[in-house]
Parts: C-alpha cells; structure tokens; sequence
C-alpha cells in the first residue's frame, strides 16, 4: 500500500520480537531517518505499527520506540478486502454499463459519451477510436469479486 520501503520497513520491526527505535531501523535498512519516520507515521497511520514515546529528562527530546500492531493485522486485512471488493463492484457496474472506445495510439479509453463529444476521434492526437470489447476485463472483475466474496464470508 505504502511502497517498496514502507514494506521492508513493516517486514524489518515484524520480526523482531521486541519495540525498536527508528534510528536503529534507519541504520539497519541503510535509509534516511526522515525517511524512515515518515513511513513509520504512514504505517500507524494504517493501523499497522503503533509507537510508545519517552522523554529523556536531560535532554528533552523523546525517543520512539515502534512495534508492529500484530493482534490488529487480521481485522485489517478483513477491512481491506471489503474496500477492496466495493472497488471492484463500482469497477463492474460501470464496465457493464458502459461502452468504450480506446486511442490505438495512446491506448486512453473513453465512455460512448466523451467520444461522441468528440466525435469518436482522440482528443489528444486526433486518431480514429476504437471500440473496446470489455468482456475479457469484466471476466476477471467477476472472477476477483467471487473469490474476495468467499474469502470475506470463511473469517465470519
């Protein structure tokens, strides 16, 4: 969701079976500090890691201290794929509802509507479009929206 780094950073603080502080994780991955709190905030942002924060009384400044949200993970993933699901639907309903045309030269597909706007020439090069059979992308839709379904119906 979050990127590549985000990802090695989730996979880094996953292992490990206690907290550890962004600098170390920074250092170990070899990134940048900023770097790696920003994705850290990306990351609680989601759910997925939480932090504890101490100040040091001599200096002032806190220190965070990171661990992975492992007992949240699961209804994480159940939320995503429900999300993930109405997406497709939205996605279904409108492959289904709607005829395309597609530029042969930029492969930018357009509704019945915006080609007859333009009088079924690319706006942007002037080719003639295209129509698009969609049957193949409304398949695959079908056939993910089947498997999320039944995938959110075995966790209850």
């Amino acid at each position: 969701m979050l990127g590549e780094k985000a990802g090695k950073i989730f996979e880094y603080i996953y292992k490990r079976l206690d907290e550890v502080q962004d600098e170390e994780i920074a250092r170990e991955l070899g990134l940048k500090l900023n770097e790696v709190r920003k994705l850290l905030y990306q990351l609680s942002e989601q759910g997925l890691v939480s932090y504890r924060r101490v100040r040091d009384k001599s200096t002032s400044w806190y220190t965070y201290y990171w661990r992975v949200r492992k007992d949240e993970i699961p209804s994480l993933i159940q939320f995503r794929k429900k999300i993930t699901l109405s997406k497709l639907k939205l996605r279904l309903k409108a492959e289904e509802s709607t005829t395309y045309y597609e530029c042969p030269v930029d492969k930018t597909r357009y509704s019945f509507d915006e080609a007859l706007e333009n009088e079924f020439r690319c706006p942007r090069c002037g080719s003639q479009l295209v129509y698009v059979d969609n049957s193949d992308i409304i398949d695959v839709l079908k056939k993910y929206i089947a498997l999320l379904e039944r995938e959110i119906a075995q966790k209850g």
